[in-house]
């Protein structure tokens, strides 16, 4: 058995709940309640959320078991326990449940006290029953710590949610086109203490890509802004912000929250394609990241960044699942341009006459040009002999009229080829 583990102390919300707020973190009144229970019973305490994610234990007094101590460590129940505590339909209990001790989870016998506030259940308070059982009157200390328990929760779902919604203002008016209401809503979170006054902030967008007839719908939003809450647990509360917008989920965050959690982007875009589910809807789902903006009142450069990049990330599956503008390339500028734009760079005739003569030739002319002109280079990657590109490379000439030893003409037609590849018209260009 495990005796004397550390005390509890306040640690970071977790505000996920299937797209429902809901404050997990360690408050004062909530360590309260479990410390009183603690002193008055004498044994450990601790308290879980209905998904056995634990979120206040006490100063351990007495014998506490493996499986408490993997969770305190964790902070969550693990798979095979969480299977087991469901075979007890916890849910439907009315009052304190005894649960029999499992040498296969080295758990000892525990008593669970459902958390119930006006008919929400919010959690389980959980008494180590071994050696000396809880009698009646135990059991009637841990019902009351139990509707305290309830009431703190409560509370702070409701603060949790007024929040959520008061940064949620601020963030559509700081990734608006108005600079006059982006400044006041940098100011306004600044003044009301929801996010730093210095310091880069970074932006994250998180997309589905539906397939062809298929839209976005409400679910789909509640499962994005579960991702979005579960990824910003990672990094303090007032050092990100969430938004769902109708077609994507957005996520802001400071800079140096970034550099602490390198794989926020990631782990976000994972936990989305799992919420999200029923895979035959998507074609993908991505991630876009902006580049860092070194003010608040400039998040909105950032935000742009990423939805760049989700759109080239929609058409272009090597940069999937997670694009990052500061990795795109050329790539980057092209997606600023409006589409109209890019169509009337002049080059998607000379594209069509390479596709039609043979496809490969516009292979090797992307090639040749993405590899600055190196012959050698593109022989390698195409795996063919030198003499086969040389003798394409006059071919290319030919059919578009472009001088590839000229700078500025290899400069336009290179341009032109990613300008068709981010505009998606095979049906214009040929191009894949």
């Amino acid at each position: 058995m495990v005796r004397g583990c550390r005390p509890a102390r306040p640690v970071c919300p977790d505000r996920s709940d299937g797209g429902r707020v809901t404050f997990t973190c360690v408050s004062e009144d909530l360590q309260r309640v479990v410390d009183t229970l603690a002193r008055q019973l004498g044994r450990a305490v601790a308290v879980d959320d209905v998904h056995f994610r634990l979120l206040a234990y006490s100063t351990q007094a007495g014998l506490i078991d493996d499986m408490r101590a993997r969770v305190v460590l964790t902070r969550e129940a693990p798979p095979e326990a969480v299977a087991w505590l469901q075979r007890f339909r916890l849910p439907r209990a009315d009052g304190p449940v005894r649960l029999p001790a499992s040498t296969e989870l080295d758990l000892l016998p525990r008593v669970a006290v459902p958390i119930r506030f006006q008919g929400v259940q919010f959690g389980y308070l959980w008494l180590i029953d071994a050696d000396e059982p809880v009698d009646d009157a135990g059991l009637a200390l841990a019902v009351v710590a139990a509707d305290e328990a309830a009431e703190v929760l409560f509370r702070e779902r409701v603060l949790g949610e007024l929040h959520d919604a008061r940064v949620g203002e601020f963030l559509r008016d700081l990734t608006s086109d108005d600079h006059v209401a982006r400044t006041l809503a940098a100011d306004g979170l600044v003044e009301s203490g929801l996010f730093p006054a210095r310091g880069g902030v970074v932006a994250i967008v998180v997309a589905p890509l539906p397939v062809a007839g298929r839209e976005i719908d409400e679910g789909d939003r509640l499962a994005l802004g579960a991702a979005l809450r579960a990824a910003a647990t990672a990094v303090p509360v007032r050092e990100s912000m969430v938004l769902i917008r109708p077609v994507h989920g957005l996520l802001v965050v400071t800079q140096r929250a970034m550099d602490r959690v390198p794989r926020l982007a990631e782990d976000l875009c994972s936990s989305a394609v799992q919420r999200l589910g029923r895979a035959e809807r998507w074609r993908a789902v991505v991630a876009g990241v902006g580049r860092p903006a070194a003010r608040l009142a400039d998040a909105a450069t950032s935000y742009q960044q990423a939805l760049d990049a989700i759109r080239v990330a929609d058409v272009i599956p090597a940069f999937r699942p997670v694009a990052r503008h500061d990795a795109l390339g050329i790539y980057a500028l092209l997606a600023a341009q409006p589409r109209e734009q890019l169509r009337s760079m002049g080059v998607a005739q000379a594209i069509t006459a390479l596709v039609d003569a043979d496809p490969a030739l516009l292979v090797t002319a992307e090639t040749f040009l993405d590899s600055a002109g190196d012959s050698r280079a593109v022989a390698d990657r195409l795996g063919v002999h030198r003499a086969t590109i040389y003798h394409r490379l006059r071919r290319i000439e030919e059919l578009t009229g472009f001088d590839l030893s000229d700078g500025e003409r290899r400069l336009v037609l290179h341009l032109g080829i990613k300008a068709a590849r981010l505009l998606g018209d095979t049906d214009a260009t040929g191009v894949e």
